[in-house]
């Protein structure tokens, strides 16, 4: 099938900005990666909302970050929100807006929104407080497999996870909560409060500067699971609640 002119000039143009900003931020490049093929991985942050919700019963969902509600639409839940500033969900705002405002309490949150560390952990910081203990709180591109998609700012158009992945290293200290990363879908993390009170220590002025090279030599570190241990995790999660 012939590719349209406009949409060829649009993808040169593309792959002409990802390859100069490339050479600007060479100095920033590794050459290690991780050898993840998503789409052969099993396992996606849909279905880890979908056994979430199982989990808790299905009563209450909130989503940061709707877009295009391609997720959004798919979730079965009795009472559900969607929060963007552009499309999608149910309330068109920011994040920030909408937790300064809401006195509402959720079983799953799902977090995929900007890409940025700081964000994303004053996301996850207002998250605990709507999630009682036995929910969860769920976050994607959690997993950068190398340094372009690592990179902020972004370079690449069609594959960027951003940096979220240093609030990982902070939950591996929280106090009050049950941390994993999975192997999937450009990594979601899954959070599971345990506890009324959580700590989540500050490690912003360590963690801000650090870039996929760090990632990459301190990824050791990260409670990694697979799709069928994440899958036996929320099982026994849901038992201890029965």
């Amino acid at each position: 099938m012939q590719v349209p002119y406009a949409n060829t000039k649009r993808n040169l143009n593309s792959i002409v900005r990802e390859s100069w900003l490339a050479r600007r931020y060479r100095s920033h490049a590794v050459d290690a990666f991780f050898d993840y093929d998503w789409a052969a991985v099993e396992g996606s942050r849909q279905a880890v909302v979908e056994r979430l919700l199982e989990a808790t019963g299905a009563r209450s969902y909130l989503g940061i970050g709707c877009a295009d509600d391609l997720l959004f639409n798919q979730v079965h839940a009795a009472r559900k929100v969607g929060v963007d500033p552009v499309q999608g969900g149910t309330h068109r705002m920011t994040s920030d807006v909408f937790f300064a405002a809401n006195d509402a309490t959720f079983d799953v949150v799902l977090v995929d929104d900007l890409h940025l560390y700081d964000q994303v952990r004053r996301d996850v910081i207002n998250a605990l407080d709507v999630v009682p203990p036995g929910g969860w709180i769920v976050l994607h591109d959690m997993f950068p497999r190398d340094w372009i998609e690592e990179h902020t700012p972004q370079i690449s158009a069609s594959r960027w996870t951003g940096d979220p992945w240093k609030l990982a290293f902070e939950l591996i200290g929280a106090k009050g909560v049950d941390f994993r990363l999975l192997a999937t879908d450009h990594g979601v993390g899954v959070i599971r409060v345990l506890e009324e009170d959580v700590t989540v220590p500050d490690r912003r002025a360590e963690l801000a500067p650090q870039r996929f090279a760090w990632f990459r030599e301190h990824f050791a570190e990260l409670p990694v699971i697979d799709w069928p241990a994440a899958q036996a995790w929320f099982a026994a999660s849901a038992r201890v609640l029965a």
